[in-house]
């Protein structure tokens, strides 16, 4: 049996890429991804399920070796990867289960119109495909290919993008109007001492970023709010709640995709809407984000683009659209998205 010496961070850094199957389309940032997926499914594999803090636990090391971030502390490094679970398991990757709990989703290939490849979708980590990992480009936590591998072609079942992304077929408007009057609430009695945040867009200065539109406190509002609160193990749970004098009277259960686009409308409601910036980049264009989109946007958008997450900027989102531009940008106009053209060329 032989044993590699490493003298280097680079050289295991380089030797672990290489376990995981990564070529150089994943940039560092983006391993983080690809180390969550195997993570969970080695854990997954036994129980069909693995609890969130050992996840974070068995892939803290490897992630803190591969994004080049030696010196940056613990707390930050599994806020990444606590933030990277979420964008799995809108890309439909991971699954996220009650009790802290993730488990990987069914793989299959998803078709992309216009003959423009084919998304690898679901938690099988890249170095188990039987396929040259070459023919894998990765985009944040997306996995494209040019063509459907003979390899996986008669194993993998096939989606068409439509009934993958389950696209909205009601207005942002007409959408939220249905959330709030079809949702039954309860009478709320308290069970926890976790306490709850609101979203209050109107009360905020206009085009702050999301994370400043949440207040602590409901002031003496009466009325239907959106509400969170952060559980044990770092998730978020999202709630109706009615409202008296600011006072919570009834509550019910809101899931996190559908609370995320109904902020969108609340932006939209308060005339305080997110914004996106247009940059020139050479000869491509990228719109820049820092605000998460809805799953079905997320995943059309993996359709007509390539997603970039900076290195040094992980809160980012950049995408280019190489196909149906127009198309993407009408969707971001429908949440009600502000689209910002570019001011000065970028090299």
């Amino acid at each position: 049996m032989g044993l590699d010496v490493l003298h280097a961070p680079e050289q295991a850094a380089l030797a672990v890429r290489r376990a995981l199957g990564l070529n150089a389309s994943c940039t560092p940032s983006q391993s983080r991804f690809e180390v969550l997926r195997a993570t969970v499914w080695s854990m997954a594999a036994p129980a069909r399920k693995a609890h969130v803090n050992r996840v974070l636990g068995a892939a803290l090391p490897t992630w803190q070796l591969l994004s080049g971030r030696g010196t940056a502390s613990e707390e930050a490094l599994r806020s990444d990867l606590r933030e990277a679970l979420s964008t799995l398991e809108d890309a439909g990757d991971l699954l996220q289960l009650s009790g802290g709990y993730w488990a990987p989703a069914t793989a299959r290939f998803v078709e992309l119109p216009d003959a423009a490849g084919y998304l690898l979708v679901g938690g099988a980590p890249s170095s188990l495909l039987p396929v040259d990992r070459e023919a894998v480009q990765y985009h944040g936590p997306h996995r494209h290919f040019a063509t459907l591998p003979a390899e996986l072609a008669a194993a993998l079942p096939l989606e068409d993008l439509v009934s993958w992304a389950r696209l909205p077929n009601l207005s942002l408007q007409d959408w939220a109007r249905h959330v709030f009057s079809s949702l039954e609430r309860q009478d709320y009695s308290p069970t926890s001492t976790d306490a709850f945040e609101f979203y209050l867009p109107e009360g905020s200065r206009p085009g702050a970023p999301r994370f400043k539109r949440w207040s602590e406190s409901a002031g003496d509002t009466s009325g239907t709010l959106l509400a969170r609160r952060t559980r044990l193990y770092g998730s978020r749970e999202y709630r109706l709640v009615d409202v008296r004098a600011g006072r919570i009277v009834g509550v019910c259960d809101l899931q996190g995709d559908d609370a995320l686009r109904l902020m969108y409308a609340l932006d939209l409601a308060a005339k305080n809407p997110i914004r996106a910036r247009q940059r020139r980049v050479g000869q491509q264009t990228e719109w820049l984000f820092t605000t998460a989109l809805p799953r079905a946007e997320q995943r059309a958008f993996a359709a007509f683009g390539t997603l970039t997450i900076p290195d040094d900027r992980p809160f980012e989102r950049r995408w280019t659209f190489i196909r149906n531009e127009e198309l993407a940008l009408g969707m971001l106009r429908s949440l009600g998205i502000v689209l910002e053209p570019a001011r000065e060329d970028h090299p």
